[in-house]
Formats: C-alpha cells, sequence, structure tokens
C-alpha cells in the first residue's frame, strides 16, 4: 500500500515502483526518475539512495550540523514544534524522547545514523529484548523517524532506512474479568449509586457508555441533554508533566477530546439518567466532584475504583477495562461496527476492528455447525 506523499505503488505486474524527482536543466517541466524492486522496502531504500545522490549534487547534504548529536536534535524538534501542539501532545513527545529514546541514542550523532542502524532495535544489550514489549518499540521508532523528517525537512539529510516503515504495535488481547465477578461489582456499584454516590455513578457511566476516564472526569452538568436522554462529550482531563527547569511536577489540564470523532454524543440507559438526576439536586460544574477541588481527577477515580476491587475481593484489572468490557458486551449483542465506533470515539470503525475483532475456536465453531453447500 502506498505511504502519503512518498510517490510509491504496487504495479500491475506485481513489482513496486517508486518515483523521485530530478533537476530539469531547461525547468520548463518536472522530471522524474523511477526505480523498481520485488518489495516496498526496496524501493524505498533505492528512492533513499536516489535523493541523497540529487540533493548531494545540488550541495544540499552537508546543511546538517557538524557532529550534531540525536538529543541535541530532539531538544530542537521539541522546541519549535510545541507552539504547534497541544500542550499534552508535547509532554506526551519529551516524556518518550526523555525515558525512551536518548538513553538509547541521545549521544550518537546524527549523521552516523543515518549511515548506520543500531546493532540491535531498539538498541538494547542481549538479552533484554524480549522484556520490552511491541508498543514499546514502535514508541521509540515512530518518535526517532519524527525527530529525523524534523531534521530532513530542516536540513535535507534524509531519514534513515531502518527507521521506516515504523512496524504497527501489537494488540494486546483483552481479556475482561469473569462475568460473576462483574454481576457482584455491578450490583455493589447500584446499591452505592442508590445512596447518591458519585463516584459509584460515574463507574458505572463508564462501563456502560464506554467513557475514557479522562472524559468522565471532565464531564460537567451542562454536558447532559435531558430532553434526548445523552451526554456529549466535550473535553478530556490528564495530569501531565510541567517540565520546569531543575524540578519535576505536574498538573491537571482540561483539553479538546482525543481526536475530532472523539467529541461526541452518547445515550445513556434510563436507569443511569435516574441515577444522574438524583445526584444533581441543584448542582452546577462537574458531575464528579472532589472533596477539595470543583473536580475528581483520573488518578484518585483510579485509586478509588482499586479500593472497591478489593473490597469486593475481585482481583484487579484497570478502569480502562469497562471500556473495553463495554464494547466486548456491544459486540456479543450485535452492534454493527459503524455505532460501535461512534460510541467509542474512534477515528475510523478500522481502529475498533483491529482493538476488538478477533473470533474465537468456539465462535468459529458455532458459525460453522451445521453448515451446508446449499444453505
Amino acid at each position: 500500500m502506498a505511504r502519503k506523499g512518498e510517490n510509491i505503488y504496487k504495479r500491475k505486474d506485481g513489482r513496486w515502483e517508486g518515483r523521485y524527482r530530478i533537476p530539469n536543466p531547461s525547468g520548463t517541466k518536472a522530471l522524474y526518475r523511477s526505480v523498481y524492486g520485488k518489495s516496498y522496502r526496496e524501493v524505498r531504500e533505492k528512492l533513499f539512495a536516489g535523493k541523497q545522490i540529487v540533493l548531494h549534487k545540488a550541495g544540499k547534504k552537508s546543511q546538517l550540523p557538524d557532529k550534531m548529536t540525536l538529543g541535541e536534535a530532539a531538544g530542537l524538534w521539541l522546541e519549535e514544534n510545541r507552539s504547534k501542539w497541544k500542550e499534552s501532545t508535547y509532554a506526551t513527545y519529551r516524556s518518550i524522547t526523555e525515558k525512551h529514546v536518548l538513553p538509547l541514542w541521545g549521544t550518537q550523532t546524527a549523521d552516523a545514523l543515518l549511515i548506520d542502524p543500531p546493532v540491535s532495535f531498539p538498541g538494547l544489550k542481549e538479552g533484554e529484548q524480549k522484556k520490552y514489549s511491541g508498543a514499546y518499540k514502535h514508541q521509540i521508532q515512530v518518535i526517532t523517524s519524527q525527530i529525523f523528517h524534523f531534521l530532513d525537512k530542516k536540513y535535507h539529510c534524509g531519514v534513515p532506512q531502518w527507521l521506516s516503515p515504523a512496524a504497527p504495535a501489537q494488540n494486546r488481547t483483552v481479556t475482561p474479568p469473569e462475568g460473576d465477578k462483574l454481576r457482584r461489582l455491578e450490583a455493589y456499584l447500584s446499591t452505592k449509586a442508590e445512596e447518591k454516590d458519585a463516584t459509584s455513578i460515574g463507574i458505572l457511566l463508564s462501563g456502560c457508555c464506554g467513557l475514557r476516564i479522562g472524559e468522565l472526569c471532565a464531564l460537567q452538568w451542562k454536558n447532559i441533554n435531558w430532553e434526548e436522554g445523552t451526554i456529549q462529550i466535550r473535553g478530556t482531563m490528564q495530569r501531565i508533566r510541567t517540565f520546569r527547569q531543575g524540578e519535576t511536577r505536574t498538573k491537571i489540564i482540561i483539553s479538546d477530546p482525543k481526536s475530532r470523532s472523539s467529541n461526541r454524543e452518547i445515550p445513556v440507559p434510563s436507569y443511569l439518567l435516574d441515577y444522574l438526576k438524583k445526584l444533581k439536586g441543584n448542582g452546577e460544574g462537574y458531575i464528579l466532584a472532589g472533596k477539595k477541588k470543583e473536580y475528581l481527577e483520573p488518578r484518585t477515580l483510579q485509586y478509588r475504583f482499586k479500593k472497591i476491587l478489593e473490597q469486593l475481593g475481585i482481583p484487579y484489572f484497570n478502569f480502562h477495562m469497562l471500556r473495553h468490557i463495554f464494547a466486548t458486551n456491544c459486540i456479543s449483542r450485535g452492534f454493527d461496527m459503524k455505532t460501535l465506533s461512534e460510541l467509542l470515539g474512534h477515528s475510523n470503525i478500522t481502529t475498533t476492528m483491529r482493538i476488538y475483532v478477533h473470533s474465537d475456536m468456539e465462535r468459529k465453531k458455532q458459525l460453522m455447525a451445521g453448515y451446508r453447500l446449499a444453505s
């Protein structure tokens, strides 16, 4: 499959073809040169080599500052893009860079990494490779790739072939708690909800509507449409690092949802609306209010959820599992993928299917039972 902006595609004869622009002495129109290969990666490598020759002839290859380390390049990349990114995006990128990328390659020069890939990816000692998940390695690869794309745009140095295309992170199998444990949890939460316990109502809301923990904590009474019986997701709450010089601090921010599709409206089961009406009274502001603050932050809600599980003797599972349970139950009840994707706030149906749709052998047996040719 062709990647955006790369001018690489698969031909009808099964080969891959890539095209790159070359100088035209007459200047009348753009000239291109084609390269061919048996695989996408082979063509990409040939394209990279061809572009390097063009840049070298144009005298642009030497623009990368001499002995610039990847650490220096990363700092430049972060600062020049900081004003373009959301505050949470900057915090995430910087954290990944400092925690994962710099300890591995921060002192190596950028021009050396352009030519020679590390001996082992992601640059870990022998015997440590298996300790890290595909997602861990994927994060390192994506961030490092972005740094080099930034350098390429700024200094015309090219992008190392060992960084691209980045291998997608493998999804972990989602295994929800057993049904009897969930029924015990739901019974407890429902009892507490009748007593106007905001935390229990919030947990039920997340588990029965698929809310992310940050979306739940950012939910305000004004986001409920009582006439339509829906909630409107208009923000998300999270704690991020502030990166003040000489100290490590964090702060709570409330920002736009994760993506455009996360900005959504969700129908709420009638019994949950009843709980919310009893809880509201004359209340305004945040639905989940803290004891000392006007809101309840995700870290505190996660802690309370953990304590409830301990009290009920249920093995611990992360709050985000409630969202997975919601999606899994929706699929088993026959929800179509488009509806489920919109309820979850995914950017596309593919994301929903990649995470949640995986048939097990029992399901296959049910579908194949009694199958006939002339059915």
